[in-house]
């Protein structure tokens, strides 16, 4: 555009010339064309200078260089001193140059020019080496600039002063511009106006920074100055000469696209050294003051260095959705939301242009007291300050509680990469309780701390060996009790030290548990052998816990602190000398077919109810398969409902129906009564007991011993001691006495005993008649003693039965005649028979001998009608055998006819007034033989009686010496 215009002034000043002496009058000219050039309507003069007025003029040639109303007017001023010399007037009414066409008007008062970029009307002012421009209005088409103000061109200097106004749209200002051939130096101001959007046209930038500048920030924009430098040669902006301030009232202002707005009552902006600085007055977002908050972008024009720094600051604000919303827009996600209380929060952010670089994330949060959601975790807190540095957040000196289930001072690093955080924790209270009774109670206690957050919070406590998982209901995981033990009454108060638990707590009020737990120490046993683990399952609410076996054969409940235990196919074991027993808590026992434990003693149960407590155990009980030395009607018995007590080291049990009790105390001493039942004796059972102080007491009682020999007794008392035993029986006038003293003496009696007695032992009837008496005396290791019997029949013995026999039918093989009056005499005077044998006096002499088990039958003496006994024997009770000898006298009917004569009685019974024979004894108790010399003793009567026949005159005269000596006393 400039050669078209050189070339048409050059055209034109030829022409001038050429002409110059027809110019005073003035030329005009139609049409005209040359070249590149056509004029129409054409008219030149001269004056002082040159007056050109045309109508038209075309100008073909190359595309103009102009592109835009800048570079147009550039051009223009540039050629206008040269024109002012030139020309007085011109009046061009268009001007077509390539398409852009042009108005000119210009005489040395005024300017005006029109073409497609510019529109210019001014008043003109010139001086030697200047032209002054009053610009009424100076219209930039292609950005709808509007300038107007006054202009000074120095031609000299070449140099361009403004000073005026502009308008733009809405916005306008003073405006002061001074501008040489190669540099403009601009100031402008501005009214207030709605955005700097306009300026995208002129001046693009990172579309980080053209969205603080342009989109993120809304309000009433004014600018107080604003200066800068334009590079005429590069035709650029220098961006380093750029600076300014400006005020943004009532402005709404966005941290973010996807954030809500920030109100402030104005922003103050302020540009230098290619820093845009943004300083928010009165801020409020989301009804949250947050005074002190400001965005710096440094090197705002560099694509590689540009810098968004924000700076958000609250006091006395909550950490809620609203704060962490703005940091979630830049992907920083804190797991902590405030629920109620304040913060005072500081969060700065450097977001670099260059999307390779990271973004710097810093913020300090001081929180009061509050109640904080960490992730669904509810806790409330009286202090805690939480840092963010990029994706790490520490949270420092948080004091902490959760409902009354934590308390605890925590200081933790929280990577929100991995949604997780470690640190440590001093747990003031670890509370798990119902109604007040502390199930788990930790104080005091340092420990590592890891919790992740990516799902569901999740807790764990490195010392106590506990995990906490908080999701719909809080999970805690105690992987070792013994971590527990001590800060838990309710393990200590059922002795579980340790296992596993698993509870899922919904609130204090209402909780569920699993727990595998081991190395029990509880009375307890199943299949002999003692239950040492077990799976378990249950609940607690309020003051009620309930405990459950997974095969639900032991069930545990616990109300207002009473434990109740439910047994099936489980057995209690006490053993009273365990000190163990001291531990155990109160227990309330309901057992179904079990067995129950005392010591040594075994109870089988169908059922039973027992309270066991370290100083106390009381029961009731059913029990069966007893294996005890009783029996009732002659059945032994194998169950029994029982009931007692066990309470320092004293155990008391009774029947029922109270027939039988028994108090043992410890180990060494036990007290029976026993009414209506029969005890049972096994004299061959060798085994040791460990009581040393046995003390029964029978009523109505039968001792069987052995199985075979029964004792009746009305009462009967029994004590053993270590240094001395005592036994005593009655049974209606019978008395038996047993003691042993401390020396070992041994004394024995017994007095009016009776035949039912006697004969009851042996179940048989052996003998009638209740005059006897036993004594003896010794040692255990020998036995002295005898039997003392008047008026007894004895009417079935084996030796004696055998013996009678034989007695009866030997006198009639040798002498009929004698044996008739001496069976007769014993069938009349009811002596002995085949069906038994009436005894008058009787006398057994005996020696026992404990460790042969040897019964030396010293003395056997009986006075009996017909018969009389005198001898000894042997029995061995090893093999149960007897031998003896002894002297049966008999046929004493015959000493009662000739025992009158003295001389008869002599010759025919000899000097003892009678005839014996002796008897051997021998074999088996039940079953003995014998024999005897009775038939030679028969075959020598005849000649003992004539031997006897020959000395009676000298046997009949001591008799008659006798029979004198007894007169003279009679007389006497």
């Amino acid at each position: 555009m400039l050669k078209a215009i050189k070339l048409f002034l050059g055209l034109l000043l030829v022409s001038i010339i050429l002409i110059s002496s027809v110019l005073f009058s003035g030329i005009k000219i139609n049409s005209l064309s040359f070249g590149n050039v056509s004029l129409s309507q054409f008219y030149i003069k001269i004056d002082k200078k040159l007056i050109v007025d045309i109508e038209k003029i075309s100008i073909k040639s190359k595309k103009s260089s102009v592109t835009s109303s800048y570079d147009d007017l550039k051009k223009n001023i540039e050629l206008f001193p040269t024109i002012l010399k030139i020309f007085q007037k011109i009046d061009i009414r268009k001007l077509e140059i390539d398409g852009n066409e042009f108005t000119i008007a210009l005489n040395e008062e005024a300017l005006y020019l029109d073409n497609k970029f510019v529109n210019i009307s001014s008043k003109l002012e010139f001086n030697s080496s200047q032209v002054i421009f009053d610009i009424y209005s100076l219209y930039l088409k292609d950005v709808e600039l509007m300038l107007s103000g006054k202009a000074k061109i120095d031609y000299y200097k070449e140099k361009l002063d403004l000073l005026g106004k502009y308008n733009y749209k809405d916005l306008n200002g003073d405006i002061t511009l001074d501008m040489t051939k190669d540099l403009a130096n601009f100031y402008l101001n501005s009214n207030e106006f709605e955005s700097l959007s306009f300026l995208k046209k002129f001046f693009r930038l990172d579309s980080i920074a053209e969205a603080w500048m342009y989109d993120n920030v809304k309000g009433k924009l004014q600018l107080k100055e604003f200066y800068g430098s334009f590079d005429l040669e590069k035709n650029k902006i220098i961006e380093k000469s750029l600076s300014g301030n400006a005020v943004i009232k009532n402005a709404k202002i966005k941290f973010n696209k996807n954030a809500k707005q920030i109100s402030t009552t104005q922003i103050d902006v302020s540009f230098k050294n290619d820093k845009l600085i943004l300083d928010l007055i009165e801020p409020v977002y989301e009804k949250i003051k947050i005074d002190g908050s400001y965005v710096h972008i440094h090197n705002l024009t560099s694509e590689r260095n540009g810098l968004v720094e924000v700076n958000i600051k609250a006091s006395k604000a909550k950490l809620d959705n609203r704060i962490l919303n703005i940091l979630k827009n830049y992907n920083i996600n804190l797991p902590l939301v405030q629920k109620t209380g304040f913060t005072n929060a500081s969060v700065n952010l450097k977001i670099p242009y260059a999307a390779k670089k990271k973004m710097d994330t810093r913020g300090k949060f001081i929180l009061g007291k509050s109640n904080i959601d960490l992730n669904g975790f509810l806790f409330s807190t009286n202090k805690a300050t939480v840092i963010l540095d990029n994706s790490k957040v520490k949270v420092v000196n948080a004091d902490i509680k959760h409902k009354n289930m934590i308390q605890a001072d925590l200081n933790f690093t929280i990577d929100t990469n991995t949604s997780s955080a470690k640190g440590n924790a001093y747990i003031k209270s670890f509370l798990i309780e119902d109604s007040g009774d502390k199930i788990v109670n930790i104080t005091k206690v340092k420990t590592p701390l890891f919790f992740s957050y990516k799902n569901d919070v999740e807790i764990k406590l490195d010392a106590i060996n506990t995990d906490i998982k908080i999701a719909d209901l809080i999970y805690v995981d105690i992987k070792k009790l013994s971590s527990i033990y001590k800060y838990s009454k309710l393990l200590q108060d059922i002795n579980i030290k340790n296992g596993v638990l698993a509870l899922k707590i919904k609130d204090e009020n209402d909780i569920s548990f699993t727990s595998s737990i081991s190395n029990l120490d509880f009375p307890l046993q199943r299949n002999n052998k003692k239950i040492n683990s077990l799976q378990v399952k249950g609940l607690i609410k309020k003051d009620y816990v309930k405990v459950d076996t997974l095969d639900e054969k032991i069930k545990v409940e616990i109300k207002n602190k009473n434990i109740f235990i439910s047994l099936i196919d489980t057995d209690i074991v006490i053993d009273t000398k365990s000190s163990s027993n001291k531990e155990l808590p109160i227990l309330n026992i309901n057992a179904k077919n079990a067995k129950f434990k005392l010591d040594n003693d075994i109870y089988n149960i169908v059922s039973a109810k027992a309270k066991i407590s370290p100083f106390l155990i009381s029961f009731s009980a059913s029990v069966k398969d007893l294996d005890i030395p009783i029996q009732k009607e002659g059945k032994k018995v194998s169950s029994l409902d029982i009931k007692g007590t066990y309470a320092n080291n004293i155990a008391s049990i009774e029947t029922l129906d109270k027939k039988i009790k028994l108090k043992a105390t410890g180990s060494k001493k036990l007290d029976i009564d026993l009414k209506n039942y029969d005890v049972l004796v096994n004299t061959k059972n060798e085994d040791e007991s460990k009581i040393r102080d046995l003390n029964i007491e029978g009523e109505n009682s039968t001792i069987i011993v052995n199985e075979k020999f029964k004792f009746l007794a009305d009462k009967f008392s029994l004590r053993l001691r270590d240094n001395n035993k005592y036994f005593h029986l009655n049974h209606k006038k019978t008395d038996f006495t047993f003691k042993e003293s401390k020396d070992k003496k041994i004394d024995i009696f017994a007095s009016d005993i009776s035949d039912t007695f006697i004969n009851t032992i042996f179940d048989k009837k052996i003998l009638s008649g209740n005059d006897m008496q036993f004594l003896a005396n010794g040692t255990p290791e020998s036995i002295k003693g005898k039997m003392i019997l008047k008026d007894v029949k004895i009417e079935d013995l084996a030796i004696l039965n055998n013996l009678l026999l034989f007695i009866n039918t030997s006198p009639a093989l040798i002498n009929p005649l004698l044996a008739i009056p001496s069976v007769v005499g014993m069938a009349t005077n009811g002596g002995f028979n085949l069906t038994g044998y009436k005894l008058i006096d009787g006398l057994l002499e005996f020696d026992y001998h404990q460790d042969k088990k040897i019964l030396d039958i010293n003395r056997v003496s009986t006075v009996g009608n017909g018969i009389d006994f005198d001898g000894k024997g042997k029995i061995d009770l090893n093999t149960e055998k007897i031998d003896s000898e002894i002297n049966l006298i008999f046929l004493k009917d015959y000493s009662k006819v000739v025992g009158a004569i003295p001389i008869v009685n002599y010759v025919l019974l000899g000097k003892d007034n009678r005839v014996e024979t002796k008897v051997n004894i021998f074999g088996a108790l039940n079953n003995p033989k014998i024999s005897t010399n009775l038939t030679k003793d028969a075959f020598s009567v005849p000649v003992n009686i004539a031997k006897r026949v020959l000395t009676s005159p000298v046997e009949f005269v001591n008799f008659l010496k006798a029979l004198g000596k007894d007169t003279k006393e009679e007389k006497k």
